[in-house]
């Protein structure tokens, strides 16, 4: 391996990724605005009931454990290039969301990404670099306003209320699910200023199959985020996804970026014999975000 730049865009991808994912406006606590048709008032009456019942059931299908921990393949697709590593992800909730980019032989590791709910740390493990900041110190994803909890939801395959780190019973109501489109697939939907959710969810069994979040802005133009997840596994008693397909496109820099990443897992396990908190060493030296950024998107 000449150097870990050729893996590097992997991270940053990440990093790129959660800036669709909600904007600085939304903060938690914010409530959620509320949706309304101008049907008649009957068929509206029977249309939030439907819908709500249905969202409910979604809800219910949320995986009850704390903690997820699965290895396999991570590939990154980022403009003409494709890399795959083994990689391990481990998620405890409200906690962290790390995953680990290992060689393929030996299994040792080349980066770690890791989100908290106070900080992102990337670990660069062949240099010896690390970038470790709180959100609001990255100002590409601070100026998109990143929430954790909206990152977690979706690695979690749940719904994402915005500025809420849980949905609460009344949060719910604020999401439309178009029971009477009668297809195998309901859409559900939630608009929240200048982001638009929508997701796909399976008629019968009530579990999420896409997720699709559109944030426009005056100063970037229009962002997406598809999230598409196949191979559900029981994980306590629960269904999780153990292959997860997310793409971006953006315009950072004065300039469109987009990738897709791929994560294929092997049964999840539930252990909480793990540590969620990263030690960085003496030896490796702090560098900017920014600098990083700009480094992996002059690759593509």
């Amino acid at each position: 391996m000449k150097h870990i730049l050729r893996y590097a865009p992997i991270a940053a991808a990440l990093l790129l990724i959660t800036s669709c994912a909600s904007k600085k406006a939304i903060t938690d606590g914010t409530q959620l605005p509320t949706q309304t048709s101008k049907t008649d008032k009957n068929a509206e009456k029977e249309a939030a009931r439907q819908s709500l019942q249905f969202v409910q059931r979604i809800a219910n299908n949320n995986v009850a454990t704390e903690n997820i921990l699965t290895s396999g393949d991570f590939t990154l697709q980022l403009g003409s290039k494709e890399i795959t590593v083994p990689a391990k992800l481990s998620m405890r909730k409200d906690e962290c969301i790390r995953i680990q980019l290992l060689m393929p032989i030996p299994r040792s590791e080349l980066a770690r990404i890791e989100f908290t709910p106070n900080y992102v740390l990337l670990l660069d493990r062949y240099h010896k670099e690390y970038i470790k900041a709180s959100y609001s110190e990255v100002s590409f994803l601070a100026n998109n306003g990143l929430s954790f909890y909206s990152l977690q939801a979706l690695f979690w395959n749940q719904l994402i209320a915005p500025g809420a780190k849980t949905i609460t019973e009344a949060d719910l109501k604020k999401f439309v699910a178009d029971v009477a489109a009668g297809s195998s697939r309901v859409p559900v939907t939630l608009k929240a200023g200048n982001i638009t959710y929508k997701w796909s969810v399976d008629a019968a069994t009530a579990l999420i199959k896409g997720a699709d979040i559109t944030y426009k802005s005056a100063a970037h133009g229009t962002s997406s985020l598809t999230w598409t997840y196949n191979d559900f596994n029981t994980v306590g008693q629960k269904k999780f996804p153990t292959t997860q397909l997310f793409g971006f496109s953006t315009n950072y820099g004065g300039s469109n970026h987009a990738a897709q990443v791929t994560l294929q897992m092997a049964s999840p396990k539930t252990s909480t014999n793990w540590d969620t908190k990263t030690e960085v060493s003496s030896k490796y030296r702090k560098v900017e975000v920014d600098e990083l950024l700009r480094k992996i998107t002059s690759l593509q």
